[in-house]
């Protein structure tokens, strides 16, 4: 599955554009998948499982629910000047990750296997928000779009 295309005819981004942006379709097991600071190898995910519906970070990954036990999920990964508008779908909830290396990838943990990497403008901490839609079909996917952009810089 082309991962772009799963988004096709959907306006993700009405009137304002992210930074750069990557799409990635998934193997998930145990309802779970991260965002991992780097290219995803040797993230500390297991302290960053999900609790319940909701996201969890640990500071250089976060951990999404899914709403299957296993299977394929296609996400959208953006990244945003300043605070992003809101997706589409239910909000699991937000958290900062830190990149030293201007780098995050979507793993799994079956292969650890990253997926495109989204460069970021800067290196640091950054704000994470994780909107998932469910699909009508059990042939199609869900679809997360996971947005993030700079913390504000603090004194």
């Amino acid at each position: 599955m082309d991962p772009g295309n799963a988004f096709t005819g959907e306006e993700l981004f009405p009137g304002v554009q992210p930074w750069d942006v990557v799409y990635d379709a998934l193997w998930v097991s145990h309802s779970e998948f991260w965002l991992a600071a780097g290219d995803g190898l040797g993230a500390d995910v297991v302290t960053a499982i999900p609790e319940g519906d909701s996201v969890k970070g640990n500071g250089v990954a976060v951990g999404s629910p899914t709403l299957g036990s296993a299977g394929r999920v296609t996400a959208v990964l953006s990244v945003w000047e300043s605070p992003a508008p809101d997706g589409q779908g239910t909000l699991l909830g937000t958290s900062r990750i830190t990149s030293p290396t201007r780098e995050l990838a979507l793993i799994n943990v079956e292969g650890r296997e990253p997926g495109p990497v989204l460069v970021l403008q800067d290196e640091g901490e950054h704000e994470v928000k994780v909107w998932r839609r469910a699909t009508t079909s059990t042939d199609d996917p869900e679809h997360f779009d996971i947005r993030v952009w700079p913390c504000p810089t603090r004194a």
